[in-house]
C-alpha cells in the first residue's frame, strides 16, 4: 500500500505499490544489505557516548509523515524494561490482535529475519514489502546524512520502517518495545495510550549508568505527562526513581506488589509447560484474574502476563476494550521464539533456547529449569556478548548444569571468546568448550541417549544460529 499524506517538496518520488513486483531474492539481500550497512549499534560492544538523537528520529517520521501511526491517530503501548518488555509487548498484542484490533509489533533484536520486528496481527511483511521500505527510507536517510542531523542509524531505521508498514497495513493498535533504555530511544517520539516499565536491571551500563537509579531514569524517560504508567519492577531503588518522575509528570502510576500482585499457580507436568497464574487487584482500574494461563513458561512469564493485564486494562479506561474470553484467548498463544523455547526430542530429551543475557534473565530461566528438570541431567551450553557480565550468569548456570559447554557465536563481532569464559568459571565449576555452536549443541544431545534437559542460552545471537539445527531435529 503507498504512504499516504502530504508530500513534502523535497521528498523523492515514491513508486506506486501496483508498479512493484515480487522481490527476487537478489533484490531483497540487496536491500537488506543496505540495511545493515548503516551504524548498528546491535554489532558493537564498544564504550561510547550515546549517539541517538531524537531530533533526528522526529525530523525521519516527519519525512515520511508517520507521527499519526506513532499515536497522534492510534492507540501505541510502549513498553521499556531491562528484561520482560518483549514478553510483555508481545501478550499485549496477542491479547490486542484476539480482540478484533490490527496491531502492529515492533520488537528487537530478531532472530532469524529482519521482518521479525514489525509484524501485524503476527505476520511479517514480505519480501518486496521490505524491499519497498527500504528503497524509500534510504532516499530519505542519504538526504539527511548531508544534514546536521546526521545518518539515522540502523535502529532508527528499522523503527521508520516498522511505523510505515503499520500505516501502510492501516493498523488501529500499535505495541512498540523499547529497543535500549527509553530517554533517548528511537521509540520515544511515540505519543502512547500507555506505557510501561517490566524490570529494571544491570544490563548496557556503559549507556545506562552504573546503578539502578540511573538505570531506571533512563528507561523511565519514556513517561509522558498524563499518561498512565504501568511498572512491574520491584527493586526500591528503581521504583522510588519511577515513582518521582511519574509524579513530576502527572502520570497515573500503577505498580506490582503495591496496585496489583501476581501469584504463579504452576503444577509442573513433563506435557504441560504453560505457566498458569492469578492477578490479584489492589487498586481499580486493574482488574482480577483467576487461573489464568500464558504459553509462555516460567513465573517471570506470569508477572509480565500481569502487567501485560493491566496495560489491557488502562487501556479499557480509554475505550480500547478487549474481553476477557479474548484476553484469555490471546495468552495462550503467544509467538515468541526463544523466550523458554522447548523442542521435544525423542527419548523424553526436551531442549530449550532461551535468548537470556543478563543476570536478571539467566536467573529467571535457570528457576525454571530447577522446576522443569525433575531429576534429570542438565546440559547447559552457553556463549554470550563482551559487553554482558559474564562472570554472575556463568556462577547461576553452574548450579543447576551437570555439564556446562562453552561456545560462541559467529554471526557477530561482539561474541565473548571462549578462552575468557573457562578462565573466569566459578571454583569447583568445569566446562568444555566447543567453539563451533551447532556442534555444542549436537554433543550436548549425544551425551545422553535419554531423559536430558539440553538448555542453551547466553545471546540473542547464539540463539539465532542455533535454532535452524533444533528445528531440523525435531522435522519427522
Amino acid at each position: 500500500m503507498e504512504p499516504t499524506g502530504a508530500e513534502s517538496s523535497k521528498r523523492a518520488e515514491r513508486p506506486a505499490r501496483e508498479t512493484v513486483v515480487a522481490a527476487s531474492s537478489h533484490e531483497y539481500q540487496r536491500a537488506i544489505s543496505y540495511l545493515y550497512e548503516r551504524i548498528n549499534y546491535e554489532k558493537t560492544a564498544d564504550s561510547a557516548p550515546y549517539p541517538f538523537r531524537l531530533r533526528r528520529m522526529s525530523e525521519f517520521l516527519d519525512r515520511f509523515d508517520l507521527h499519526g501511526i506513532a499515536g497522534k491517530s492510534v492507540p501505541v503501548i510502549h513498553v521499556a524494561g531491562t528484561k520482560g518488555k518483549g514478553s510483555t509487548a508481545t501478550m499485549v498484542a496477542s491479547m490486542l490482535t484476539a480482540g478484533g484490533f490490527r496491531t502492529g509489533l515492533y520488537t528487537s533484536p530478531h532472530l532469524m529475519r529482519l521482518e521479525e520486528r514489525f509484524t501485524v496481527n503476527g505476520t511479517m511483511p514480505s519480501e518486496s514489502d521490505v524491499v519497498l521500505m527500504i528503497d524509500l527510507i534510504a532516499i530519505e536517510a542519504d538526504q539527511m546524512a548531508r544534514t546536521n542531523l546526521g545518518v539515522p542509524t540502523f535502529f532508527e531505521m528499522t523503527t521508520a520502517m516498522a511505523l510505515m508498514h503499520f500505516r501502510n497495513s492501516q493498523c488501529n493498535a500499535v505495541v512498540l518495545e523499547v529497543g535500549l533504555g527509553g530517554k533517548l530511544d528511537s521509540t520515544n517520539v511515540c505519543y502512547p495510550a500507555v506505557t510501561a516499565i517490566t524490570s529494571i536491571g544491570f544490563d548496557h551500563q556503559h549507556i545506562l549508568g552504573n546503578t539502578l537509579g540511573e538505570i531506571a531514569s533512563q528507561k523511565a524517560g519514556i513517561i509522558k505527562d498524563g499518561v498512565p504508567i504501568v511498572s512491574g519492577t520491584v527493586q526500591t531503588e528503581a521504583r522510588d526513581v519511577i515513582q518521582q518522575i511519574a509524579s513530576r509528570k502527572n502520570a497515573p502510576l500503577f505498580q506490582i506488589n503495591t496496585d496489583f500482585s501476581c501469584e504463579l499457580k504452576n503444577a509442573i507436568s513433563p506435557d504441560d509447560w504453560t505457566t498458569t497464574f492469578d492477578l490479584i487487584s489492589h487498586q481499580a482500574p486493574v482488574r482480577k484474574r483467576t487461573d489464568w494461563t500464558t504459553s509462555l513458561d516460567g513465573d517471570h512469564q506470569a508477572r509480565n502476563a500481569c502487567v501485560a493485564c493491566a496495560i489491557v486494562d488502562l487501556l479499557a479506561l480509554q475505550g480500547y476494550k478487549i474481553s476477557d474470553a479474548d484476553q484469555k484467548a490471546g495468552l495462550s498463544k503467544v509467538p515468541i521464539a526463544g523466550r523458554i523455547e522447548r523442542f521435544r526430542l525423542p527419548g523424553n530429551l526436551d531442549v530449550i533456547l532461551d535468548t537470556a543475557h543478563n543476570t536478571d534473565s539467566i536467573d529467571a530461566l535457570c528457576d525454571c529449569v530447577e522446576r522443569r528438570a525433575q531429576g534429570r541431567p542438565v546440559t547447559v551450553v552457553f556463549g554470550t556478548s563482551r559487553d554482558k557480565e559474564h562472570k554472575p550468569m556463568l556462577a547461576r548456570l553452574c548450579q543447576v548444569a551437570d555439564e556446562l559447554i562453552l561456545t560462541r557465536y559467529f554471526g557477530n563481532p561482539r561474541y565473548r571468546e571462549t578462552s575468557e569464559l573457562k578462565r573466569d568459571l566459578p571454583s569447583g565449576c568445569s566446562a568444555s568448550v566447543i567453539e563451533n555452536p551447532q556442534a555444542a549443541v549436537e554433543t550436548a544431545i549425544r551425551r545422553y541417549a535419554n531423559s536430558q534437559l539440553v538448555v542453551i542460552c547466553g545471546s540473542f545471537f547464539l540463539a539465532a544460529e542455533v535454532r535452524p539445527l533444533l528445528e531440523k531435529l525435531i522435522q519427522p
